[in-house]
């Protein structure tokens, strides 16, 4: 009896840890925006999520960079901007800051309502000021909050009818 309840104890935390990791693996993949410390400039950055989901059960997920789109100019930093991260890391994600920028929009083109934007659903796309369409693809994320600033969104259904006449 007490080696069945050893069994069920240890099950019971090795699902627990398991889920803790896989909620931290969830919670911080994906590319995001920080401000760089160092240069006060928008920087994409990606954590090593497997680090973190391997350290979730133990004492919290411990964030640290795998990539950083001002690691080609500067060598890799003491990562300071992982506290930008660490306090919001739904809000510096890139899907919740573009999906944010699109909400209430109208398209530019057909004057129809964005609408909500899912992580699977088709995506609209940004037009320049010079009139030309991007997908989010195309832009380097780390040019985003820029690009916000200048683009209008066009819905998907309008991108599609253009390159279909293109």
């Amino acid at each position: 009896m007490t080696l069945i309840i050893a069994i069920l104890l240890v099950l019971g935390f090795v699902s627990w840890g398991c889920w803790r990791a896989g909620h931290a693996y969830l919670k911080f993949r994906g590319k995001r925006i920080v401000t760089c410390p160092e240069t006060k400039q928008p920087a994409a950055v990606e954590l090593a999520t497997w680090r973190v989901a391997l350290t979730a059960p133990f004492r919290g997920p411990e964030l640290r960079l795998r990539d950083c789109s001002r690691w080609r100019e500067r060598a890799p930093c003491d990562q300071v901007c992982l506290a930008q991260v660490a306090a919001s890391p739904e809000q510096c994600l890139v899907l919740t800051i573009l999906c944010k920028w699109y909400e209430g929009k109208v398209c530019t083109c057909c004057g129809r309502p964005v609408g909500e934007i899912g992580r699977w659903q088709h995506k609209p796309c940004l037009l320049s000021p010079d009139l030309r369409l991007f997908e989010w693809k195309d832009i380097p994320s780390e040019e985003i909050p820029m690009v916000l600033g200048t683009h209008a969104p066009v819905c998907w259904r309008c991108l599609v009818a253009e390159t279909h006449i293109s």
